[in-house]
């Protein structure tokens, strides 16, 4: 799946054996695209296969700080991740007001 700039996602909540360029802070936490990044060499089988791994596309996705850090955090706080697609779903609402694909 693809993604386009204002849409809302969530990274999935896992726990793979083995290499993961998701940072656990983020796992299960909603955010927003604000950048395509463009295709990476996908590092989750990069690790193990090298070279042979597949090309992912990368966006970056801001989290609000209440969103990561709770309700005590400063709300004008984001965190910007640069994550592959295959760690995000979609979720509600795009922050345009359209429907996420």
């Amino acid at each position: 799946m693809s993604f386009a700039v204002g849409d809302r996602v969530r990274v999935l909540t896992m726990n793979p054996p083995g290499h993961n360029r998701a940072p656990r802070y983020v796992r299960g936490h909603v955010g927003e695209v604000v950048r395509l990044v463009g295709d990476g060499r996908f590092p989750d089988e990069s690790a193990v296969i090298g070279d042979a791994a597949r090309r992912e596309d990368i966006v970056t996705v801001a989290f609000a700080g209440p969103e990561l850090w709770g309700p005590d955090s400063h709300t004008g706080d984001r965190v910007h991740v640069d994550l592959f697609v295959s760690y995000l779903e979609a979720v509600g609402e795009r922050s345009d007001g359209g429907r996420t694909r």
